[in-house]
Formats: structure tokens, sequence, C-alpha cells
């Protein structure tokens, strides 16, 4: 186990990030966790939603009703939507355990750039959501596609290698 200093600073880190950009935070924990911490992509998913469960909600949801961002009806808006959560959020997990955990990786990164996209092309307002959620998933689509080139040159450059080392053997 790392330093728990470390893990303290890196959940403030984490933290700042989420309540600065709304964000759950597992954004920037899952990466993290996986090249720095040495976690698999379902560890990383797991130890992330167990990190939320208590800081996230409450100093977090504290603050936004302090500054009046929100009112009582949207805390009943939001524990609406966390009875959906949490059954969502069962078999989600359920799925993310039961997909490779390249796959997943994967998976994790093409929705990143989606959401990236989509949260840069929103600047340019509500009313060109269509044009938003179209050049996101373009962008995404290229992505998975420049994505799927790389994987097939690297194949055949395998195969090429391997080929001419068999070619090379069979001279000897």
């Amino acid at each position: 186990m790392l330093n728990p200093f470390v893990l303290i600073a890196f959940g403030i880190f984490v933290g700042a990030f989420s309540g600065l950009m709304g964000l759950g935070g597992g954004s920037v924990m899952i990466p993290i966790m996986v090249l720095l911490l040495g976690m698999s992509q379902p560890q990383a998913h797991g130890v992330s939603l167990a990190v939320m469960i208590p800081p996230v909600t409450i100093p977090a949801v504290m603050k936004y009703y302090q500054d009046k961002a929100i009112t009582r009806a949207d805390l009943l808006v939001a524990l609406l939507i966390a009875i959906g959560f949490g059954c969502g959020s069962y078999f989600g997990a359920k799925l993310a355990t039961s997909i490779p955990k390249e796959e997943l990786k994967l998976v994790f990164g093409f929705f990143l750039v989606y959401v990236a996209c989509y949260t840069i092309f929103s600047f340019f307002g509500k009313e060109h959501l269509l044009r938003t959620v179209l050049l996101a998933l373009v962008v995404t689509v290229f992505t998975v596609g420049v994505f799927l080139a790389t994987k097939w040159m690297d194949g055949a450059a395998r195969t090429q290698t391997a080929t001419s080392q068999a070619g090379l053997k069979s001279q000897i």
C-alpha cells in the first residue's frame, strides 16, 4: 500500500477537481489509479466508486445548498435520481466486471473522448444541442477509427515481422 499521506493528497486533488468541474472524479481518479497505482481497470472503477460514497455527496451538496445554487426541490429531484442510480450502478458494475479488462479500458477511454468533445462543443449554447451531440459523436467515431487502424497496422507489422523471421530461420 502507498503512503497514506500520498493517498490523502491524491484525494484532495481529485476532490478539488470534482468540486470545480461538477464531476464524480472518476475521469481523473481512474486513469491515475491504473497508470500510477498499478490497479486493473475494474479494480480502479470499484475503488473510485467506493471513494465517492461519503465525501462527494455530503460536503459538495452542503456547499451548493448554502450558496443557494440548489433548493429543497432540487434535493428531491436528486433523491429520486439517486434511487435509479443505485439500481443502475449495481447492474453497470455487474457488466463492467464481466467485460475483459482491456475492452473496459477502451470503452472508458472512448466515453471520455465523447464527454470531452461534448463539453467543448457545448460552448456554442443550447440552441446548437443537436450540432454539439453530432460533432462529439463524429470526433469519437473518428477516434475509434484511428484506434482500429492503428491496431490493424500493428497486427500487420507483427505478421510481417513473424513471416520475415520464419523465412530467415528456413534459410539457416
